[in-house]
């Protein structure tokens, strides 16, 4: 998939790093139960938002936020029954419950809702934290969406993730650290213009990760991908 991002998307001051403008409308906002994101944030992200899908704890995020979700799942073992009432109080929240034994987590569970809304892209808040596994299974979500012709990311204060398998142009980026590792076991063809660290026709592999901290050096940066999948972290200067 090809995708871009401008500084048409950038917030100013409490944000640098935004995938507003990375992918085409309509949106669908994932807000899950990590690390919460700051209120402000939240609250733009779901008003640049079709749809909001809360994951459990995430519905609380949103309320704190004063978003009101249009969806609620999980197995709601962490949400605080409380404001899990409210928001059924109010009539605009659907709320569906899973078993707590269950093979998918709450957030892939909130993606597959919004596929089966045929997104065509989404954004995956409060996605990241101190629970490592969560945030790599959340990555892996994002090959999910791939797969399935959606675009995704995790969206965060000071970062964005997303997957590469074809060609990503970001401008007005300048002085932005930008990082490059291998989903697949192997990439092949890789390109990286506007960057420190330039590469051409290159190959990455799993367990040799030199594509960590380049940094954006030109008003348009590009990285094409011939054969496999990119993760893509970008971040502030």
């Amino acid at each position: 998939m090809c995708v871009s991002i401008s500084e048409s998307a950038v917030l100013s001051g409490e944000i640098d790093v935004s995938a507003q403008a990375v992918f085409s409308a309509p949106m669908i906002l994932i807000v899950s139960g990590g690390q919460p994101a700051p209120a402000r944030l939240l609250e733009e992200r779901a008003r640049a938002a079709e749809m909001v899908i809360a994951a459990d704890k995430g519905g609380e995020y949103c309320l704190e936020a004063g978003v009101i979700p249009d969806l609620v799942v999980g197995d709601m073992d962490s949400v605080n029954p409380e404001l899990l009432d409210e928001l059924c109080a109010r009539g605009r929240t659907e709320v569906r419950r899973y078993p707590a034994r269950k093979d998918e987590t709450d957030t892939q569970i909130a993606l597959e809702a919004a596929i089966a809304q045929r997104a065509s892209s989404v954004e995956i808040l409060c996605a990241t934290g101190d629970r490592i596994d969560h945030t790599l299974a959340n990555v892996h979500l994002l090959y999910r969406a791939l797969r399935q012709g959606v675009n995704a990311c995790l969206y965060a204060p000071t970062q964005c993730v997303l997957l590469v398998d074809s060609e990503w142009i970001v401008e007005h980026r300048a002085g932005a650290l930008i990082s490059l590792l291998p989903l697949t076991p192997v990439v092949e063809g890789l390109s990286v213009e506007g960057c420190a660290y330039p590469l051409t026709d290159a190959r990455m592999e799993l367990g040799d990760p030199y594509g960590v901290s380049n940094v954006i050096v030109a008003d348009k940066a590009r990285i094409t991908v011939g054969y496999g999948v990119v993760i893509v972290i970008l971040g502030r200067e």
